[in-house]
């Protein structure tokens, strides 16, 4: 059962509200560390009950907020950045498979975490090792098999992780770095739809 944002269909007579409405964090624009702020959020997530989950990158910690909620709940990491499986250092990604783990690109610890349903203590699926090299990972994506996709900034390159091997698959590019229709130069997100494209 597709789940998350990828799974939307949005009809070609959509349109859009062109002032943008404050659904988390403080409206004026400042941050803040309560669980009404939020520092340098980088990458989202909504599930199929329009839940939003909030990579909070420089308060260390991921952010859910329930549909219409004022304020939000801390369900990975803490304040402190930090390489315990408890913590979390730059986190830049997050997603939700269809178990309810929540997956962090942790980015400043060079690795993917998955905290499982309701746990605030990670397991690592990969980190970077001579075997794996795992830059800063800046974005992740899960496909309908629980496959994970992250796009590695350092390596440019976006890398494909299945649920029983921890060494990745190199999908793009496969010709080296630079600015050709076959190469990437730091790329900051992936994006896979309901066909796995």
């Amino acid at each position: 059962i597709p789940t998350g944002i990828y799974a939307l269909t949005i009809p070609t007579c959509a349109t859009w509200n062109l002032s943008g409405i404050t659904v988390a964090g403080n409206a004026n624009g400042t941050s803040g560390s309560d669980l009404y702020s939020l520092s340098g959020p980088v990458g989202i997530f909504i599930d199929n009950n329009d839940t939003l989950y909030i990579a909070d990158r420089d308060n260390n910690r991921i952010m859910m907020y329930y549909a219409n909620a004022a304020s939000g709940l801390v369900v990975a990491g803490d304040l402190t950045a930090g390489s315990s499986s408890n913590q979390l250092n730059a986190p830049k990604g997050v997603a939700v498979d269809q178990y309810g783990s929540i997956i962090v690109a942790d980015s400043s610890n060079y690795r993917i975490q998955s905290f499982p349903s309701g746990s605030m203590v990670a397991n690592t699926i990969a980190m970077n090792s001579a075997a794996n090299p795992l830059g800063q990972i800046r974005d992740l994506h899960i496909d309908v098999n629980n496959n994970i996709y992250v796009t590695d900034s350092d390596y440019n390159r976006v890398v494909k992780f299945s649920t029983s091997n921890a060494i990745g698959v190199v999908l793009a590019p496969t010709n080296g770095t630079g600015s050709a229709a076959n190469q990437l130069l730091g790329p900051f997100g992936n994006f896979i739809d309901g066909n796995q494209t």
